[in-house]
C-alpha cells in the first residue's frame, strides 16, 4: 500500500479567475509562503517516505520547507508539471478566443480535444500525468509519499486512480496550499482526506 498526500502548490499571482496558467515558471505570491508555512507546521505531523515534486518554482517553493524539516531530498520528476498552453499563457479566455479562435472554438466543442497554440494537447497531459503516477505508484509500494504538484495534474491523477479517466477530470477541486490523503493498495484507491490543512 502507498500513502500518497498529494498537495498543490500555494497561491501565485497568476492563479486568476479566467487566466490560462500552467508552464509560466512563477514563484509564489505572499499568500502562497503563509500556505506554505501553514502546510509545513501540519506536515510535521505526518510521517513521510519520500517527496516527489513538480519542477516549477511554485512548487519547489511550497514544498522546501517541509524537505527541509524532515531531513528529505525533493526529487523532481519533470512529467509532474501542469499543462503547457503554449501562447495562450498567462491569457483571459475572452482574448484566447479572439486571438486564436479555431483552436478554442475546437476547445470549447470538446475540451478533451483542446489543443492550445503551440502547447500541448490535453490528451497528451493526461497520457504524461498518469504514466508518471503509474511509475510512482510501482517504484514506492509500501511508502508514504508527498507528491506536490498542480490542480491539473491532480485532478488526472484522481480521475486515474479512480478508473473514471478524462471523464472524471471536472469533478474535483484541489484548494491551494493543502493536501489529499489517498491510499493505493492493489489497484485500488481510497480517498481518505480532501484539502486538508
Amino acid at each position: 500500500m502507498i500513502n500518497l498526500y498529494l498537495i498543490r502548490h500555494g497561491e501565485t499571482d497568476f492563479n486568476k479567475s479566467g487566466v490560462f496558467f500552467g508552464n509560466m515558471d512563477v514563484g509564489l505570491n505572499h499568500i502562497g509562503k503563509k500556505q506554505s508555512k501553514e502546510l509545513e507546521t501540519v506536515m510535521d505531523n505526518i510521517e513521510l517516505d519520500i517527496i516527489i515534486s513538480s519542477p516549477l518554482k511554485r512548487c519547489i517553493e511550497t514544498v522546501q520547507g517541509i524537505a527541509s524539516r524532515k531531513g528529505l531530498l525533493i526529487n523532481i520528476v519533470d512529467e509532474l508539471r501542469e499543462m503547457n498552453f503554449g501562447l495562450w499563457e498567462g491569457c483571459y479566455y475572452d482574448d484566447v478566443a479572439r486571438l486564436y479562435p479555431d483552436e478554442w472554438k475546437m476547445g470549447m466543442e470538446d475540451w478533451r480535444d483542446m489543443h492550445p497554440t503551440e502547447g500541448e494537447c490535453f490528451r497528451d497531459f493526461y497520457s504524461r500525468v498518469s504514466n508518471a503516477l503509474k511509475t510512482i505508484i510501482e517504484s514506492y509500494d509500501g511508502k508514504k509519499v508527498a507528491l506536490i504538484t498542480h490542480g491539473g495534474c491532480m485532478r488526472v491523477i484522481v480521475s486515474d486512480l479512480l478508473g473514471l479517466k478524462e471523464k472524471g477530470f471536472w469533478n474535483f477541486y484541489f484548494e491551494h496550499g493543502k493536501y489529499s490523503l489517498l491510499e493505493i493498495a492493489e489497484g485500488h484507491c481510497t480517498i481518505r482526506k480532501i484539502n486538508c490543512l
